[in-house]
């Protein structure tokens, strides 16, 4: 029998892009879902089987797809880090500029100050690597870390022997930012009398941070 020359010919459905679509969906469902366990018990309620009800999936998938638990996890807190994840496009940027001024400094350490003021997951995420030790959590700060002495190797160069060590400087207002930040959104409570919670002490905060920075670059400068 002839086959009809206008009837177009049925391709095979191509399972295999299908399946791998699925597959990824399913994962980012799983990401996702540590998330929500972490805004709703704390990191200490974070275990294969509340992550698996949360996203709606066999908990055997956490090892078919991710190896273990800590894996899972550490996928999260990778796509919420701020250095590695949210300011990842402003980093990019620094590298490719002819010369690292400290406005773009400031600008990482303001946007840096807002984000943790305004990401609860991520205000927990940093009270786990301050109180725990977990190997996933210190690959992260290690990353974090390669990262950053990228940055520093672009312009400290410039600086060397100067009488203020901008490591120092920047690394006690990043911490500064980290403990103001956990400080008045998990306690809600007074430091030194300011209450970052209040638009006018968080303002007189992140002025403060860029006149610090600025007033070591410019002694700095001065040498």
């Amino acid at each position: 029998m002839e086959s009809n020359p206008n009837e177009k010919e049925k391709k095979p459905r191509k399972r295999t892009s299908g399946k791998i679509k699925d597959k990824e969906r399913t994962k980012a469902k799983m990401v996702q879902a540590v998330g929500r366990v972490i805004s709703k018990k704390g990191y200490t309620g974070l275990n294969a089987s509340s992550i698996a009800k949360e996203s709606g999936v066999d908990k055997s998938l956490v090892w078919t797809y991710f190896g273990s638990v800590d894996n899972l996890i550490e996928e999260f807190i990778t796509q919420r880090d701020f250095w590695k994840y949210t300011a990842q496009d402003s980093i990019k940027e620094l590298f490719t500029s002819p010369k690292i001024k400290k406005e773009h400094i400031n600008a990482l350490l303001q946007h840096q100050l807002n984000t943790l003021l305004n990401d609860s997951v991520l205000q927990r995420i940093i009270h786990w690597e301050i109180g725990e030790n977990k190997s996933f959590l210190r690959n992260l700060a290690d990353k974090r870390e390669e990262m950053g002495e990228g940055l520093f190797q672009l312009f400290e160069s410039e600086y060397k022997d100067a009488p203020v060590n901008i490591r120092a400087v920047i690394a006690l207002l990043i911490s500064g930012i980290y403990y103001l930040s956990l400080h008045g959104k998990i306690n809600g409570s007074l430091f030194c009398g300011l209450d970052i919670n209040i638009e006018h002490d968080k303002n007189e905060i992140s002025k403060t941070i860029e006149y610090i920075l600025y007033t070591a670059f410019e002694s700095i400068e001065r040498k």
